[in-house]
């Protein structure tokens, strides 16, 4: 005959290890599942999201009744009206770089070394836009006339300003725009001139030669440090820090500071 107390015990110890078993078993699938749902590491550099350029934008596409653009305390983005630039020019995204260079005008001032490329799809020649810009800058009546400043057009490599003349899609990308038409900008050392700008005058120029004339003083005179101005009163010339894009306000047309 056995012995109940045995009996007991053998009983007692089953039941334990059924529950051991059971947590053994319950704790592995709590670990199993953490393992499948935990993300997984993985070499390298993080993913960070990279903030949008800021700067001076001289131009955009609707005009305002009003003639200075706003200014934030610390001038780092600035909008303003221009109009619509009426030539569609395609968007490549691709640059070629002038291979002409000139020389600074004068030996006083602050030396910009600046480097223009054009995009490919605008089909204007880079290094006649190149010329274009240079005879602009070395010219007396331009900023350099006072010697506070003078501007040499070198290479690529050369350059601390890098000038890009981009078709509106690119030029309005190039400066954070919001996909509308007809942005041209100065971000730091760089300036973006609107293609479709640089091939049709605004109104009241008349005139594409002056209005080139205008878009290049005009950035420049932002990457110098030139904030915007109104216009002085009705039938006196236009200040060239005026937006003249947007329209004269009673002003006469003025490409020249």
């Amino acid at each position: 005959m056995s012995d109940p107390g045995v009996q007991r015990r053998v009983l007692n110890w089953g039941r334990t290890a059924l529950v051991i078993a059971a947590v053994v078993t319950l704790v592995a699938v709590v670990f199993g599942v953490r393992a499948v749902s935990a993300p997984v590491e993985k070499a390298g550099a993080p993913t960070i999201a990279v903030p949008a350029p800021s700067g001076t934008r001289f131009t955009s596409p609707s005009p305002t009744p009003s003639a200075t653009g706003t200014e934030s305390p610390s001038s780092s983005a600035s909008a303003s009206p221009s109009a619509s630039p009426t030539k569609s020019i395609k968007a490549s995204g691709d640059f070629d770089w002038a291979t002409t260079t000139a020389a600074a005008s004068g030996s006083q001032g602050k030396l910009y070394r600046y480097a223009v490329a054009v995009e490919s799809s605008a089909k204007l020649k880079v290094n006649s836009v190149a010329g274009d810009i240079a005879g602009v800058l070395n010219d007396p009546r331009s900023w350099t006339g006072d010697g506070d400043v003078r501007f040499a057009l070198v290479s690529q490599a050369k350059a601390e300003v890098k000038v890009y003349l981009a078709s509106t899609k690119t030029a309005a990308s190039l400066c954070d725009g919001d996909g509308e038409a007809g942005y041209t900008c100065v971000l730091g050392d760089v300036v973006v001139i609107n293609a479709a700008q640089w091939t049709t005058a605004a109104a009241g120029f008349g005139d594409l030669t002056r209005y080139r004339e205008f878009l290049i003083n005009h950035a420049f005179g932002h990457l110098i440090g030139k904030k915007h101005a109104e216009c002085g009163g009705k039938g006196k010339k236009a200040p060239v820090m005026l937006q003249q894009g947007a329209g004269l306000f009673g002003c006469t047309a003025n490409p020249w500071p």
